[in-house]
Formats: C-alpha cells, structure tokens, sequence
C-alpha cells in the first residue's frame, strides 16, 4: 500500500484485482497493465502472479477468499477512526487466517 493507508483507493484496486484475474484466466498479455495495483499493491500484484505461475497448488477459489479478507481489512481500516488498532487487528487477522492455511500444522 502507499505510505498512508487513507491514501489508498480501495475501488481502484479490486477493479484492478479482478481485471488482472480475468486476464490470467483468459490467458491475456498483463505486461504494462495494472500499474496503480503495483505501485500502491505490489506484494499483493506479486502474490495473485505468483498463484497463477504455481498451477500444482493453484486454488482459485481460495485466492478469491484471501484477496476478499485482504480488502475487506484495508476497508475497515480506512473506516476506522482508531487506525494503529485498526491496522493491528487487520494485520493479525490475515496473518492468522493465512497462516492457517498454508502452515500444516496450523490446518485444522
């Protein structure tokens, strides 16, 4: 994200999310596209590549899942009037929810 959270146009980026896996769905070109989500986004631009590129555990499903918990958090943080507690509890929500699915012995 930029350096303020507040900054960030939360619309922007899913329109950009979802544009970008439509493309990788349709096979399309994504080279010089999506420049907003991967200046404000890149860890997230990264990783929604990264699951396309690792088609032996792709599951899009669940990319779909984490990318709405992703930016249903950065929503409530920019509601929210208390933004370090707000940015925390986003923070470890994620990583918990995460972790949880990615760590063995974490999986329930």
């Amino acid at each position: 994200m930029s350096g303020n959270i507040y900054d960030t146009d939360i619309n922007k980026i899913k329109k950009e999310v979802y544009d970008l896996i439509n493309d990788l769905d349709n096979g399309n070109n994504v080279i010089g596209k999506y420049e907003y989500l991967k200046k404000t986004s890149k860890t997230l631009y990264e990783y929604i590549i990264k699951q396309y590129d690792n088609t032996k555990i792709f599951n899009k499903e669940m990319l779909i899942n984490n990318l709405e918990m992703m930016l249903k958090g950065i929503d409530k943080i920019q509601k929210s009037k208390d933004i370090k507690k707000s940015q925390h509890e986003a923070s470890v929500f994620v990583g918990e929810e995460l972790a949880s699915q990615f760590i063995p012995q974490l999986k329930k």
